[in-house]
Parts: C-alpha cells; structure tokens; sequence
C-alpha cells in the first residue's frame, strides 16, 4: 500500500467514525424528543380526561333536558286537544239550550204578528165597510 491509500483509508476511517458519531447522536436526539412527545402527549391526555369527562356529562344532560322538555310538549298538546274537545263540546251544549227556546221564541213571536196581522186586517176590514155603510147612508 502507498502513502496516499493510507491517507486515503485514514481519512474514510475518520469520515466513517464522525458519521457514526452524526448517526448516534441524532438517534440520541430522536430519543429524547420521542420522550418528550410521550410525555407531552400524556400530560394532554391528563388534562383533556376531565373536559371529555365533563362535555359527556353536558351532552346527558342535554339529552335527558330534550326529553323532559318533549315530554311536557307532548303533555301539554294533549291538554289543549283535550281543553278544544271540551270546549267544542260545551259550545254546541250552550248552542243546543239556547237556539232551541230562541227558535221557539221567534216561532211564538211570528205566530203572534201573524196573529196581529189578522186581527188588523179585521179591523181594516170593519172600517172599510162601516165607511162603505156610512157613505150609502148619506145622501147628499
């Protein structure tokens, strides 16, 4: 071997060392900053455990709200279907009891123009012909 490949071989030999060097160092470093990652992860982890916690605790409660609240809806559209129903019921009661006096009424008050009537027309009637025998008794 000549001076020069010695050289040569010692400078790849150094060059091969700072590499490895390079190499353990960066998986060192990869190391430390995976570990970081963990921890960090974990810590957030930790402190996002009780938010998680909390928010399905709130989407329970909101869930069990919504029904309590369709519940009451349901239980007050009964109550006005109902409270219509009675209401409906009670009018045609009312309707009943009064258009039938109020009918008969009005059936009374029309005999009894009728009545007025015929009993004008007589009147009328008298009249026409007392003046009729009146103005055949004059003379003139």
């Amino acid at each position: 071997m000549t001076d020069t490949a010695v050289v040569l071989l010692g400078i790849m030999t150094v060059a091969l060392v700072i590499m490895a060097v390079v190499q353990i160092g960066l998986i060192v470093v990869a190391l430390r900053v995976a570990r970081q990652v963990t921890t960090t992860a974990e810590t957030f982890r930790r402190e996002l455990r009780p938010l998680i916690d909390k928010i399905g605790v709130v989407t329970d409660d909101a869930a069990r709200v919504t029904a309590l609240a369709l519940t009451q809806m349901e239980r007050v559209n009964h109550a006005l279907a109902s409270t219509s129903q009675r209401v409906d019921a009670t009018v045609s009661m009312i309707e009943g009891l009064v258009a039938r006096p109020v009918r008969r009424s009005a059936a009374v008050v029309a005999a009894f123009k009728a009545a007025l009537g015929v009993v004008r027309q007589v009147q009328t009637r008298r009249r026409i012909r007392r003046e009729a025998e009146d103005d055949a008794l004059f003379v003139g």
